[in-house]
Order: C-alpha cells, then sequence, then structure tokens
C-alpha cells in the first residue's frame, strides 16, 4: 500500500468517526431536547384561561402565581392557595407591577361548583385553576392571561436546586417548618434553602398576611435575582425534572422557553408594589379580610394602568374613606382586638352593608388531587374590562 492509499484511508477512518461523533451528539441534544419538551408538556394544563394573544406577540403579560398548602407528601383532604400573588409584566415601561392578594380576603367565588361568598384562598378548593383565575380575574377586574401553580414540594425543590437564595429579613423571629418545627430567622441577608425560604414564605402569625405577601415578594425577587446570575443555564434541566408533577400552568412548552430566554432582562426592570387597605371581621367561628371598597377600585386601577388597559393614576398617597360592607359577629375576636388589625389609620368608619351579607357557603370537606392538585373545572376565565 502506498503512501497515498495510506493517506485516504486514514482521511476516510477520521471522516466516519466525525460523522460518528456527530450523529451521537445530536442523537444525544435530541434525546434530552425531547425528554425536556416532555417534561415542560407535563406541567401544561388545558382549557383553563381563554385563549389570548401569544406570548412572543404581548407588550403587557399578566400572570397569577399560585402557591398551595398541599403536596403529595402532606395528603390534605383538600387544598387552599396559600400563596396568590399578580404580577403584570410591561415591556414598554420596563416595569414589574406585584399584588399580593391577603387570602383570607372575603369575596364572591367564580366556580361552577360554588356560587356564593368565602375567602379567595377557597376559590381554587371549589374548582381548581380555573374558579382561582376567574375570582382574582373579577375581584381585582384584570384579565389574566397566564397562571402558575406550585404545591410545597415543588417550590422547596426548585430553590433547592438553583439556590440558596439570599434574603433580607426585616426582623427575628420564629417560623415554622413543612412539618410545623420552628424555624428561626435572624435580621438581615439570610441565606435560605427551599425548605426556608417556604417557612420564611407562610409565616403571618409575627404580623399579618400583608406582611406575609411582602414576604413572598422578597423570595421571588431573590429567586429571579439567582436565575440571573446563570442558575438557571447551569441546572435548568434539574429545575424542570424536580417540578415534574409539582407545577401546572397554561403557559406552552415554546411559551416556558421564551420566558427562560427573557429571564436576564428582567433585572433591570423596576419594579412596582401595590398593597391593599383592609379590616378583619368575624362570620360563624372563621376569620375574614375586608379590603376596603375603595382600596379595592384603587388597587384595580393601578394594576389596568399597568397593564396600559387605562390612563396612569395620579401620582399620590391613597387613604381610604373608611366606608365598610361586612359587620362583625365577635365570634373569633373582640371589636378592640379587630381594630388593631384596622389598616384605615385612624379614619372614621361607615357601614355601607345590608344584614345578612356575610352568609358563606360549606368547604369541601373531601375532593380528589394529585399531589395536592385539583382538577380544573369549566368555570370562564374570558374577563374583559368594561
Amino acid at each position: 500500500m502506498n503512501r497515498l492509499q495510506m493517506h485516504n484511508q486514514r482521511r476516510k477512518r477520521l471522516i466516519t468517526l466525525v460523522i460518528t461523533l456527530c450523529c451521537l451528539i445530536l442523537i444525544a441534544f435530541t434525546v434530552e431536547g425531547i425528554q425536556f419538551f416532555r417534561m415542560l408538556h407535563s406541567f401544561h394544563e388545558k382549557n383553563v384561561i381563554e385563549r389570548r394573544q401569544p406570548l412572543a406577540k404581548q407588550s403587557v403579560t399578566t400572570f397569577l402565581l399560585l402557591g398551595l398548602d398541599n403536596s403529595g407528601k402532606r395528603r390534605l383532604s383538600t387544598t387552599r392557595t396559600d400563596g396568590m400573588m399578580v404580577a403584570v409584566v410591561n415591556r414598554h415601561t420596563k416595569t414589574i407591577t406585584l399584588c399580593s392578594l391577603l387570602r383570607d380576603t372575603f369575596t364572591k367565588i367564580y366556580s361552577q361548583q360554588y356560587h356564593g361568598y368565602q375567602r379567595i384562598e377557597a376559590a381554587y378548593t371549589y374548582g381548581g385553576d380555573a374558579a382561582a383565575v376567574a375570582t382574582v380575574e373579577h375581584f381585582l377586574k384584570l384579565p389574566i392571561d397566564y397562571y402558575t401553580t406550585v404545591n410545597w414540594d415543588g417550590f422547596i425543590k426548585a430553590i433547592d436546586d438553583v439556590g440558596p437564595l439570599k434574603v433580607k429579613v426585616d426582623r427575628p423571629f420564629v417560623g415554622q417548618s413543612y412539618w410545623g418545627r420552628p424555624v428561626k430567622f435572624k435580621a438581615g441577608m439570610q441565606p435560605m434553602s427551599g425548605a426556608r425560604a417556604l417557612a420564611y414564605a407562610r409565616e403571618r402569625h409575627v404580623d399579618n398576611d400583608q406582611y406575609r405577601g411582602f414576604r413572598q415578594q422578597a423570595v421571588l425577587c431573590a429567586l429571579i435575582k439567582r436565575l440571573n446570575q446563570g442558575q438557571l443555564v447551569t441546572h435548568g434541566n434539574q429545575v424542570m425534572h424536580d417540578l415534574k408533577g409539582q407545577l401546572r400552568t397554561n403557559l406552552t412548552e415554546s411559551e416556558l422557553v421564551s420566558l427562560m430566554k427573557q429571564h436576564a432582562a428582567f433585572q433591570h426592570y423596576q419594579i412596582k408594589r401595590l398593597t391593599f387597605q383592609w379590616r378583619t371581621f368575624d362570620t360563624s367561628g372563621r376569620s375574614m379580610v375586608e379590603v376596603y371598597p375603595d382600596s379595592q377600585d384603587h388597587v384595580a386601577q393601578e394594576l389596568q394602568a399597568a397593564a396600559g388597559l387605562r390612563r396612569p393614576l395620579p401620582d399620590r398617597p391613597f387613604l381610604t374613606n373608611g366606608h365598610y360592607r361586612y359587620a362583625t359577629d365577635e365570634t373569633v375576636q373582640t371589636i378592640a382586638s379587630e381594630r388593631k388589625e384596622d389598616t384605615a389609620y385612624g379614619q372614621l368608619h361607615t357601614y355601607v352593608g345590608h344584614a345578612g351579607n356575610t352568609k358563606t357557603g360549606r368547604l369541601p370537606i373531601e375532593v380528589q388531587l394529585e399531589n395536592g392538585f385539583r382538577a380544573s373545572d369549566q368555570t370562564s376565565t374570558n374577563y374583559r374590562v368594561r
């Protein structure tokens, strides 16, 4: 065999080796890609929100983020939404507007399973994601484009995969772990695992439900910051794998990938937080939160303005007029105790309700669940701003 023949033979072997390696790499990436998209598809729940514009074509997007008080490990017989947060992402103004809803808020529930008043957290108990979305839409007078619901296990795993998170704790307190054990928090910047972040985000006894919402927002912002440090790139597949069966959303696979690609841009957005003014009252042995009607309208208008659905409101502090609709029967707290939790800041109070308007229906005792998730009913979520 001459040199030319030997050279040609080595060249053919090299070409064959390169082609083989390329094929193996292509197969590996294809298999991984298929598995990745299968995991994304496992999160998707169809027909919860009637479709609007695709995410890529939206300059403004509204999200409802729901955190369940249940999981496959906890195995409660019913599930409520422990955390409820609306996020409005405006790509024109480079602003993310956050609003946490107080879970004990007394409001009308929109569900095919129940037509009456209850705590807003119970909308999910009656009709799953569709009922929760529809109830929030009517309460805030805001169309919701997308929702994401995560249970306790998914929350913990996702943070552990990319964490620890660094969260600034404003005061020392003792919270509760997943199983009710004490968890101590010191004031200042604290590293948090998934379990500690859950205990921090759920705490409300040290102050109230409004501050609980602030803590949940702090965890969300810390998570976004952590993802912007490159953790999504290095741990993305692990996060998706661990969230399988622990998260539900109406985002499609391509929309989830699109959001992942945009996450770095969000760090340059301004964060705006909206809060309610509210009071507490009792009805039939249960404590409820009433958002003052004018405060509810004010926050709804602020969210609509953030979403580009109306002109911005004048930039001045809001103070409720103190008008309220629901009288207390003092079956849980005294009026003096309720006044301590009132955020009306010394305003005069005027009752504008009517007798019998605090009646509530029975909550389900047990429903069929999968990892804490309840199947959605067919409640319409096609809210339009009038």
